[in-house]
């Protein structure tokens, strides 16, 4: 478990006992969290200069699960033996009697009791990325899944023309006997429940392919694979959603997916995907991605930082759902967002993007 308080107010007002955050990542494997920790800092920094309390805000990043030299779990007969970082991380945090909790929850099943148990105690809990909606916890920061789903599907019909077959790529979980299953984190069931509703309004398109990409090592290309595979036995498909879009950014693109990127930049292929890491930008300006819906990364560490902080200080009302909302990135705005990543400042609107009405 790496650690580190990112402040403590020292000024002339702050008195009293500090007020504890524990802003809790996926675990150091995960891609996603390096905005989120900028974010968590600069909340911190504008806590300590304004709070009448002292402020600790300490970021944990959970260790990656250990895996075999095969690349599969030490147990595999524990259901939550991926959550099982997290989870330590979480029972610890909570025996130290934190103020509040953010946390991207892994499985929210596996950690439902310890979030219940946090909120028992006191503890303010606040989720983002993953929840555990069946818990206890005050407030789910996030992105309706289901909703932005529904959104990119609608966005890959326009492009397409309405008509064609797609293949859609979302998180899976290899099986003992070595098949796949779909992830039953709710975020991919809910944007799997959003492109299925969604779909479901083109009768000319259907969904020829549902492929399995597995979590987490970016230098493995079984996601790139698992598309090419599938243009391979299917060549008419002509457009791929990425629910889960680590295909985006795993290496040689263009060496593990020949045909996939060829077409790509014929235009025979467009592709809608979530998420904007740094890469995932890379393939859209080299042609392989069209348009890329972006969850609030920076504002999962600074929005649920001040939220866990008001939940302790002000008693603050929330509703279950902080609706978070989302980026749409294209081509043509390409360039405003990486200027925003830069400079760390969200606030400036993106320009509408020109491939959609």
């Amino acid at each position: 478990m790496a650690t580190s308080v990112l402040a403590c107010s020292e000024g002339e007002s702050a008195t009293g006992e500090p007020i504890t955050i524990a802003y809790i990542t996926h675990n150091k494997c995960n891609r996603f969290h390096d905005l989120g920790r900028e974010g968590a800092r600069q909340a911190s920094t504008e806590l300590m200069a304004t709070s009448a309390r002292p402020v600790e805000v300490t970021v944990i990043d959970p260790e990656c699960p250990e895996l075999n030299a095969d690349g599969k779990p030490t147990d595999p007969g524990d259901s939550c033996y991926f959550s099982r970082p997290q989870m330590a991380v979480l029972q610890e945090v909570i025996n130290r009697k934190v103020d509040a909790i953010s946390i991207d929850v892994f499985d929210g099943v596996c950690e439902n009791d310890l979030i219940n148990q946090a909120v028992d105690a006191g503890i303010k809990v606040v989720t983002y990325g993953g929840d555990a909606p069946a818990s206890k916890r005050h407030t789910y920061y996030g992105m309706d899944n289901k909703a932005a789903a529904a959104f990119l599907m609608d966005a890959l019909a326009t492009l397409n023309g309405k008509t064609g077959k797609i293949a859609f790529q979302t998180m899976m979980d290899e099986n003992a006997d070595g098949g796949y299953t779909p992830t039953a984190a709710g975020t991919f069931v809910d944007r799997t429940a959003g492109f299925e509703e969604a779909l479901a309004k083109y009768p000319d398109m259907t969904n020829a392919a549902t492929l399995p990409c597995v979590c987490c090592d970016y230098e493995d290309p079984f996601c790139t694979q698992q598309a090419e595979k599938a243009l391979e036995e299917a060549p008419e498909i002509t457009g791929f959603f990425l629910s889960y879009s680590k295909l985006l950014g795993e290496p040689s693109l263009e060496d593990n997916a020949p045909l996939l990127t060829a077409k790509a930049k014929e235009r025979k292929i467009h592709s809608v995907a979530f998420d904007t890491l740094p890469e995932y930008l890379g393939r859209m300006r080299d042609g392989y991605v069209d348009v890329l819906l972006g969850q609030k990364l920076f504002g999962w560490g600074y929005d649920t930082v001040m939220l866990a902080y008001d939940l302790v200080t002000t008693d603050r009302q929330v509703t279950p759902f902080t609706d978070a909302g989302w980026y749409v990135v294209c081509p043509n705005n390409l360039e405003e967002f990486e200027r925003n990543t830069q400079a760390m400042d969200y606030r400036t609107p993106l320009s509408h993007c020109s491939l959609l009405p």
